[in-house]
């Protein structure tokens, strides 16, 4: 028999649901084209052109739909038949998109410094990936590849724009499954990763993509060949259930993590959307022998995207969140006892 809802904790469910579905809408109508617009007379693309150095400069995959002949380039659909290799920076207040033959070609283009692979959740545009990356880039002194994807529609109210970014995170498993199979083979056959660590970092509806790659057994296109140091699920907006299963099979990285808040709304609102359990909110048993959880809601309330400082937004991270995420972001080992402590639910507690 499954669990009954007392009506308080129902109604609050279903507060959360209006709330994540109404700001979905408000994001269509009203910021959405304001922000996109005014950050698309910043951008500048070239194909063919010699690349001239960039400030904060990163890696994107795209596989969105590209009318290059057009200002707005990369528009709100998904293309699962090309993808895009991107060099971008900013640059005289302006933003550069180079477009490149390879993903050797780029990471070639950048010093030595620590990797970390970065798949966004729901509710980004192309620009909006761009500050994304950026911040990544910046907070936490890394190399960014972003992989990109249509997560968000104009066109669209809120659940059927959920809908819209679940499939198409979905659909881009198997470019997602080819992209770090070209990463593994950088690894193995050149030296550009000699002396760096490589890190995965899934956000959100990110983590569909993953999961997907692990349950169709394309992971196994990867070898057992460990290239990446540590994944980070985050938020990861993804069903909980039989999750240690697909967890198990991950041979090809040294170090797991699930980060995970139950008070989460966007999380609780995708619960109750989709019939399940968000494995971001509140992981179950069984549990993985293979993961460390670390459970963010003691330091960051209700909030979904704490692993960044997003302009405009009241939640700031607190130094040990910041400590944290740069230590294994950069692929070092970290002392859990020094920051965390152990939890009554699963793994440790993030300490404010």
């Amino acid at each position: 028999m499954p669990t009954l809802l007392k009506p308080l904790q129902y109604l609050s469910l279903m507060m959360v649901t209006f709330s994540f579905l109404c700001n979905a809408c408000i994001s269509k109508k009203k910021i959405l084209p304001v922000a996109h617009n005014s950050l698309w007379q910043m951008i500048r693309y070239n194909k063919g052109s010699e690349i001239m150095a960039l400030d904060t400069a990163f890696l994107m995959v795209s596989n969105r739909h590209f009318m290059t002949e057009q200002v707005q380039f990369a528009d709100e659909q998904t293309d699962t038949t090309q993808q895009h290799i991107l060099y971008i920076g900013r640059k005289n207040n302006f933003i550069y998109v180079y477009e490149l033959n390879s993903l050797q070609e780029g990471i070639a283009l950048f010093p030595k410094k620590n990797w970390v692979l970065y798949t966004e959740g729901m509710g980004k545009t192309f620009t909006g990936n761009i500050e994304r990356a950026t911040l990544m880039t910046k907070t936490y002194d890394v190399q960014v590849i972003l992989f990109d994807y249509a997560s968000i529609n104009s066109t669209l109210g809120g659940k059927k724009n959920f809908d819209f970014s679940m499939q198409n995170a979905l659909a881009s498993s198997h470019q997602y499954t080819q992209f770090l199979k070209e990463i593994s083979t950088i690894h193995q056959q050149t030296t550009l990763f000699e002396g760096v660590h490589i890190s995965l970092f899934l956000h959100s509806m990110g983590n569909l993509m993953f999961r997907k790659m692990m349950l169709d057994n394309e992971y196994k296109v990867l070898g057992n060949h460990q290239f990446i140091q540590h994944i980070l699920f985050n938020a990861a907006c993804v069903n909980r259930k039989n999750h240690h299963q697909w967890l198990a099979n991950i041979d090809f990285a040294q170090h797991l993590y699930i980060h995970y808040n139950q008070a989460d709304k966007k999380l609780n609102g995708a619960m109750v959307i989709s019939g399940n359990r968000k494995l971001g909110s509140k992981p179950c048993r069984p549990f993985a022998r293979n993961v460390s959880y670390i459970d963010f809601h003691n330091a960051v309330g209700n909030n979904h995207s704490y692993f960044l400082n997003i302009p405009g937004r009241d939640f700031v991270m607190s130094d040990a969140i910041q400590q944290y995420y740069t230590t294994v972001l950069n692929g070092r080992p970290y002392d859990v006892d020094s920051l965390l402590k152990p939890s009554r639910i699963v793994g440790y507690n993030m300490i404010h």
